[in-house]
Formats: structure tokens, sequence, C-alpha cells
């Protein structure tokens, strides 16, 4: 099986990537500045993208430029050779506030497009929020960092809505499940299916860190929705977040202890 996967050194790429080299020995991976190989891949799993919603704020051309335009080569090469395309959009790309949510749901209608005009396979995953212990982004992170520095967190909004916080194994999971044939082509949830409020991710990394959190309100700035979290998840047996943010805190431990 030949399988292609941008943005591999990202950290959800490089985590896919890596498990997919144990298990396959026909598996290249490309990043954004990286020029396409033309082979005929029997899967593209196309995680190259820019990721930061409020930062698409600012850049909106490099937002479309790294996930519309390199989106559009990737189909390109998949309709060429007749690939099955794996491609990640957002929970937030139903309300696209933003540049981010836009270019991901703009990339989905031309994956519907190419189904319907070149028969093209695909497996769309919106993913809902995907967090573990090499990440350096995301509330999970930042609060464990800051509960383990000593250091205020800035919350926006009341602290009140609510997300799917979704471990990054359980994320390569779902890409083995569709691999070996399990998965039905469509469109599929990947998250746990369980809400948590921000608040409530505070609360525990405060129990598990023993440290209290000094916490900073600020307005949104962007709009955000107020609940979103998977209804139907291509998976059931996911990671609690209590176990999730643990061994999150358990890894930014051992870094700082290798610090001193």
């Amino acid at each position: 099986m030949k399988i292609l996967v941008t943005g591999h050194k990202g950290f959800i790429g490089s985590i896919i990537y890596s498990n997919l080299r144990k298990k396959y020995n026909d598996v290249d991976g490309i990043d954004a500045e990286d020029s396409i190989p033309d082979r005929d891949y029997d899967y593209i799993i196309h995680l190259g993208a820019r990721t930061l919603i409020r930062l698409s704020k600012d850049k909106p051309y490099e937002y479309f430029r790294d996930n519309l335009d390199l989106s559009m080569r990737i189909l390109e090469l998949a309709r060429k050779h007749g690939s099955v395309v794996i491609y990640p959009t957002s929970g937030s790309e139903s309300e696209a506030t933003n540049p981010y949510s836009l270019a991901k749901k703009q990339v989905v209608e031309w994956i519907e497009l190419y189904r319907n005009l070149y028969g093209l396979k695909r497996h769309v995953l919106k993913f809902y929020n995907i967090y573990g212990p090499t990440s350096r982004k995301g509330a999970v992170y930042l609060f464990s960092n800051a509960a383990l520095g000593g250091e205020p967190v800035t919350v926006y909004g009341d602290g009140n809505h609510v997300r799917d916080f979704i471990h990054v194994n359980d994320v390569s999971r779902c890409i083995d499940l569709i691999l070996e044939g399990k998965v039905e082509e469509g469109h599929h949830e990947i998250g746990t299916g369980k809400g948590t409020s921000v608040n409530e991710l505070l609360g525990i990394v405060e129990r598990i860190s023993g440290v209290k959190l000094k916490v900073n309100h600020e307005e949104y700035i962007l709009p955000e929705a107020e609940s979103l979290f998977a209804k139907k998840p291509l998976l059931k047996d996911t990671i609690t977040i209590e176990n999730g943010v643990r061994e999150v805190i358990e890894e930014l431990r051992k870094e700082r202890s290798g610090s001193l």
C-alpha cells in the first residue's frame, strides 16, 4: 500500500506518519513548502494546513494559500491516480466565521464536487479539539503548562462554552480503521462524543496538577460556537479527558525536570 501524509512534521501528522511507518513500508511525508511527488498513492492523508483560528483573522491570504490552494493540488493528484483522499475538516467549519473555517468548508465542497464529477473516493474527518503529550498549543497544553509553571491562563468568554477533547492516539486509531477497510467511505466525526466546558477542563487540570490556576477572562477575538462536540463519533472507546490530561501533565513534568 502506497500512502502520502501531508503535514507530516506537525503535531497530528507526525504521530500518524510515525505510526504508519511502523505498519507499512511505502509511506511518504511532505509539508507545505515541499514539492508533491507524482506517484500513484493508494491513500493521501491530507493534514497539511495552517490551524490556528485566531491567527487566520490577520492572515487570510496565507490561510487560503496553505489550506485551499494546497488542497486543490492534492485533489488533482488524487484525480490523476485514483487515490483515496482522507481529509480533516473542523468542528467549526459549519459556522465559518473566520478564514480558517471558511477554507476548511470550501475544501470539503471541492472534495464533494470531485466525487460527483470524477468519482473521487474520500473520507472527510470532522476533527474536534485534538490534544496529546507532544502538542504545544490548545487548551489542554496551555492550561497544563501554566499550572506547572505557576502562570495565569487566559479564557475567552465566560468559560462555559463546550468542546470535545480527543486524544491524538485515538485520531491515529481512526486512520488505522480506514486504511484497514473497516470504515465505509463518507463523512466521520472524530471526537469522543462527550462535551467538556472550558471551566470543567480547568478543574480537571487543577485536580491532576494540584495547582490552583489564576484565570484572566477576555472577550472573544472572533465569534465562537457555544457548544461543539461529536454527535456520532467514529470511535466509541476513547481515552478519557482525565487520563489524557494526566498523560500531558506527566510529560511536561518530565521535560521540566530534564531541563533543570
